[in-house]
């Protein structure tokens, strides 16, 4: 019986990783999608980059992280405001990352459970011009029966991490007022 057992819970586990990897084949798809067929027009990817982020990714919970220990010092109004500014600037820095596509291809290469809703998705972008491929993980949170992505690490480098330091140090410059990172988003 627990030999059953255990052969039944390998193969929720390996859905579980493949329903991860998909969901991350399937975003890849729809973004190098939209990024070819609005090549040359940045408002239209800006646009459809747009679209594509509540449906795959859990921008409440990163903005939260990135925020850290302010979050919770934040007034409802100040949260409001920048997560408002926060999911802007994420569309304007990451649809101007992705304007530069040439081609490239996502490759994925597995995932590792990370926790009971957690799971790291390896890939690896590889560009056209034979130059090294670049590593990606991305890390897959399900609830509620739904993936999405709640940080991407790039060569070794957490980008929720990065942003969390950054917003940090722009808070900690400002006295420890969270207005100072709204202004700053807001400009």
């Amino acid at each position: 019986v627990s030999a059953v057992a255990c052969t039944w819970g390998s193969v929720a586990h390996a859905a579980a990783k493949s329903d991860s990897q998909a969901f991350i084949e399937r975003m890849a798809d729809r973004g190098i999608g939209f990024l070819e067929s609005h090549k040359g027009a940045p408002e239209k990817q800006r646009a459809a980059f747009r679209d594509l982020l509540p449906d795959h990714f859990d921008l409440a919970t990163i903005g939260r992280f990135a925020m850290g220990k302010y979050w919770r010092v934040a007034t409802p109004q100040q949260r409001a405001d920048y997560s408002r500014l926060f999911e802007s600037m994420i569309v304007r820095v990451y649809s101007e990352r992705f304007a530069s596509y040439n081609g490239q291809k996502l490759s994925i290469d597995g995932s590792k459970e990370i926790s009971d809703t957690d799971t790291m998705v390896q890939s690896r972008i590889i560009p056209t011009d034979n130059s090294s491929p670049v590593k990606v993980d991305w890390r897959v949170r399900k609830s509620g029966g739904t993936f999405k992505v709640v940080d991407i690490v790039v060569e070794g480098v957490s980008m929720s991490v990065t942003q969390r330091s950054d917003f940090s140090a722009v808070i900690e410059k400002g006295g420890g007022d969270v207005a100072v990172l709204i202004d700053h988003l807001r400009k």
